[in-house]
């Protein structure tokens, strides 16, 4: 599972969007995986466990969703 996590997270930077929203920041901020993979590098995701992980996306949707 770990790894479907870091790949779904390394897939998502791979996808760009042009899509701004009215401060002007890229709706790609709104994707958990995406705001994840833009914070840390490949290095420190690999070294967290599958629980920190798991925590880290749960906090990335709450944020997701609160500043959208």
């Amino acid at each position: 599972m770990k790894d479907l996590i870091l790949k779904n997270i390394k897939d998502s930077l791979d996808i760009k969007s042009t899509a701004r929203n009215s401060m002007g920041c890229s709706e790609s901020y709104y994707n958990p995986d995406y705001l994840i993979g833009k914070c840390f590098t490949e290095k420190e995701l690999d070294a967290l466990s599958e629980t920190e992980l798991n925590n880290l996306i749960r906090l990335a949707e709450f944020a997701s969703n609160a500043f959208y």
